[in-house]
């Protein structure tokens, strides 16, 4: 496999799409080392205890309404935020090897400042609440926005055979903007399965409930026990309250992953 040059990082947090304020981002997974040793032995033996995990961000600092600084700063300690990092650009839907990871995370920096005479830096870290996870794009309107009514994503395969007792089912949606005046009902999602990409029967995994504002949502894990084996394929519905017009519109991103 070539080198990457790492250039293209994505960071999504909550409602918000901060890529553009980057320079630096890190998705840190680990596991606590354990000391198994004991007397007599000459060497000392570890084993693997919690995993832990974290996504470190740094870059410049943009004080304007609704960018990094004012939503970091009102977010530290709360809890249950969604964070999806992207090291290698947003992959095509359906691309599970370019490198998308997310957690429901608190914010627990965001530390502002450096030198005279340069540009003004921060430095923010998440720490997860749950599992870090492979994120699946499925569906990403981050630039061409949903429409309004039914918005059927791409069907793709997600073998649930495959998974084990210990595994689960994982969703996270981010509605990044909303057009204005969108009626009470707002906006939607669910991740639905099915035997066959054509779909012609399904059957509801995971959804998110209908909001009519700007946010992230981490979906309830589903235990591998409660999904059907000869269901593979997966695929998002986005559904945009049509009210009495037709000129309502979302933009976001939904992803899935299991481990």
């Amino acid at each position: 496999m070539a080198e990457v040059i790492y250039s293209c990082a994505h960071l999504l947090v909550g409602a918000y799409d901060f890529s553009g304020q980057l320079t630096e981002m890190i998705v840190n997974r680990s596991s606590e080392s354990l000391d198994g040793s004991t007397m007599g032995t000459t060497t000392r033996k570890h084993k693997g205890g919690v995993y832990s995990a974290n996504v470190t961000a740094k870059g410049l600092l943009n004080l304007g309404s609704s960018l990094l600084d004012p939503v970091i700063f009102g977010g530290i300690g709360t809890d249950a935020t969604l964070v999806t990092a992207f090291v290698n650009g947003i992959p095509a839907v359906a691309c599970s090897t370019a490198g998308g990871y997310g957690i429901t995370a608190v914010s627990v920096t965001d530390v502002i400042g450096g030198s005279y005479g340069q540009l003004l830096p921060f430095d923010a870290d998440f720490q997860t609440q749950h599992d870090l996870v492979h994120a699946v794009v499925l569906d990403n309107a981050l630039s061409t926005a949903w429409s309004t009514g039914t918005n059927n994503g791409t069907a793709i395969p997600l073998s649930t055979s495959g998974m084990s007792t210990g595994e689960k089912l994982y969703g996270g949606f981010h509605i990044t903007a909303l057009s204005t005046s969108i009626v009470s009902n707002g906006v939607s999602a669910t991740i639905a399965a099915a035997s066959s990409s054509g779909f012609a029967t399904s059957s509801t995994r995971i959804t998110f409930s209908a909001k009519t504002c700007k946010l992230g949502q981490w979906a309830t894990p589903i235990a591998s026990g409660s999904l059907s084996t000869d269901q593979p394929f997966v695929r998002a519905i986005i559904t945009i309250a049509t009210g009495t017009s037709t000129g309502y519109s979302a933009n976001g991103l939904i992803w899935v992953g299991h481990q």
